[in-house]
């Protein structure tokens, strides 16, 4: 699912963000190497690293 689309960032971008530390949208476009231009992909990200974060602990418990 793209994310941010004047930045083509799509959800394997936000994980991998995530999984480097990434805390939010503002994380995620520095890991990428962009900046906002629009900014209606905030919430959006933010949502997707929040949901990130909550099955976490579930993948790590499993592994």
């Amino acid at each position: 699912m793209i994310h941010c689309i004047c930045n083509n960032i799509n959800t394997r971008a936000v994980e991998a963000a995530a999984s480097q530390g990434a805390e939010t949208a503002a994380c995620v476009q520095r890991a990428c190497g962009t900046r906002f231009q629009c900014g209606q992909c905030r919430s959006d990200i933010d949502a997707r690293l929040q949901s990130w974060r909550k099955s976490r602990p579930m993948l790590d418990a499993a592994e």
